[in-house]
């Protein structure tokens, strides 16, 4: 085959062309500081970044869904704690009503003590997190519980807890979720006494009943199950807690990991670009100082 002066000139600018592709490429790496800047760069690497990029996102939603719930059930471990409190004091004070030596000035100090801490429980089951009731269930607009003291029976047709006990969940990874709401009917009003309605029954005791220290000793062993009762709801409350935290610590470190993963593919190395770039230079000056010369080439000059 004979090689033209015309396919000479062609080779040669297509060594030049292919050579300032390769310099403008190194450019754009060492100007942007990524190593793919369209997905026509490497197919493979793009898809695998896109897949990456997708996931953090995904994850990052995932781990602030975990720290709002997080921080919804330790709000909620304040009013528990308060509660399991104030159930220690009324069962003191369930004790000493029930003793046969207490005297009339100290029964009904008792019971204007027992009307407080009714109270006080009812306020701790009202308890808001900005402006929903966090124990109303996803009534979180209703106040769930009443403050005052129901006489007994309780009118007809009342009810101690006005929420209801629907879950409130939330997504913490692919497919799993996890509850962040304690309904007040967990709380105060069952599953296995009310607690509200047992008070106003020991106070109606002491007021109009108080010689019946059996009757009186029952409803402070109910008292003392109630408690039992809210300990319950905080141990649950606290295994909600540690179970968001291990989950929020999994996503940070897997988060980690890939962004580890995306900088060692994307990231350029600038070092490793300077020689190249330093190289590419070299190599391109190189080829137009060729083209050059043979360009000049002719047969008159071997004449």
């Amino acid at each position: 085959m004979r090689i033209t002066p015309n396919i000479t000139m062609q080779n040669s600018l297509y060594n030049i062309q292919l050579t300032r592709n390769k310099l403008d490429s190194i450019n754009e790496k060492i100007a942007s500081g990524q190593n793919y800047n369209r997905p026509s760069d490497d197919p493979v690497a793009a898809r695998l970044l896109v897949g990456l990029a997708d996931k953090l996102r995904t994850n990052s939603q995932y781990k602030s869904n975990v720290d709002k719930a997080a921080i919804s059930l330790k709000f909620t471990d304040a009013p528990l704690t308060a509660m399991i409190e104030t159930m220690s004091n009324i069962r003191s004070l369930a004790s000493i009503a029930a003793s046969s030596t207490t005297s009339d000035l100290t029964r009904q100090n008792t019971i204007s003590q027992l009307t407080a801490y009714r109270e006080q429980l009812a306020d701790y089951g009202n308890t808001q997190m900005g402006n929903q009731y966090i124990f109303a269930g996803t009534m979180t607009t209703t106040k769930p519980f009443d403050r005052e003291v129901q006489p007994v029976p309780p009118p007809l047709g009342y009810s101690y807890y006005k929420g209801n006990d629907e879950a409130i969940r939330v997504e913490i990874d692919a497919g799993v979720t996890e509850q962040t709401n304690l309904s007040g009917s967990q709380v105060l009003t069952g599953p296995d006494v009310n607690i509200l309605e047992t008070l106003d029954q020991l106070i109606d005791k002491l007021k109009n009943d108080p010689t019946d220290l059996t009757g009186i000793k029952e409803l402070g062993t109910k008292l003392d199950k109630g408690a039992e009762q809210i300990y319950t709801a905080q141990v649950t409350n606290g295994t909600r807690i540690n179970r968001l935290s291990a989950m929020s610590q999994l996503l940070y470190n897997t988060n980690n990991t890939m962004s580890t993963v995306v900088g060692n593919v994307q990231n350029a190395d600038y070092a490793k670009l300077a020689v190249e770039l330093q190289q590419q230079q070299i190599a391109f000056e190189a080829t137009l100082s060729t083209t050059a010369k043979i360009s000049q080439m002719s047969l008159l000059n071997y004449l």
